[in-house]
């Protein structure tokens, strides 16, 4: 169920521009991304970082779409919250030495601590390169294909990521009683 509220914006912004036009469809998705932050709000009083992240990009550029009929300002949000989260994961932990995604899934895996900076570092590059194909692909295609790859393809490839770490973290992963409370400290097998 979660899958669908995170998709939400994204589905009511292709559904639109397919019923009418890339204009209207961006203003769906500002009030499905609005709906989707209240909601949230509301319901779990709080709102996760990547969601106020996209709200304040889709507002923001999808106003200048709006305000200047320019279809280009909302076909370059993808790459600015690509480029956003790479830039989070990489200041985080070359700044405060905080890895966000060990951070995420240490309570379900413990790997080496190579394997997590292998992961974080792949997961910046990912994003990173992600940024740049969404530019390469909205300026040297059509609209057609850019909102294709935005909805189906740049989601088919983030999932197969996921996957892949998922995956490489499975050897890893803790005993089912110790997901529930946090590692104790102090040296393994004491």
């Amino acid at each position: 169920m979660k899958i669908l509220f995170d998709l939400f914006p994204l589905l009511v912004f292709f559904i639109m521009w397919l019923a009418v036009d890339i204009f209207f469809a961006t203003g769906a998705a500002m009030v499905a991304t609005t709906i989707q932050v209240t909601w949230s709000a509301l319901k779990h009083r709080k709102v996760e970082k990547v969601l106020w992240i996209n709200f304040g990009a889709i507002l923001f550029f999808g106003g200048l779409t709006l305000v200047f009929h320019d279809k280009r300002f909302i076909m370059i949000k993808p790459t600015i919250v690509y480029w956003i989260m790479a830039g989070a994961l990489l200041v985080a932990h070359a700044g405060f030495g905080r890895n966000f995604l060990k951070l995420m899934m240490d309570a379900q895996f413990d790997p080496p601590e190579r394997l997590w900076k292998a992961w974080l570092y792949g997961w910046i590059a990912f994003f990173t390169g992600l940024g740049v194909v969404n530019l390469l692909v909205a300026w040297a295609f059509s609209e057609a294909v850019w909102a294709t790859f935005k909805v189906f393809g740049a989601l088919a490839l983030t999932l197969a990521l996921m996957c892949a770490l998922v995956w490489s973290l499975m050897p890893y992963a803790r005993p089912e009683d110790s997901k529930t409370t946090p590692p104790a400290e102090g040296p393994r097998g004491s």
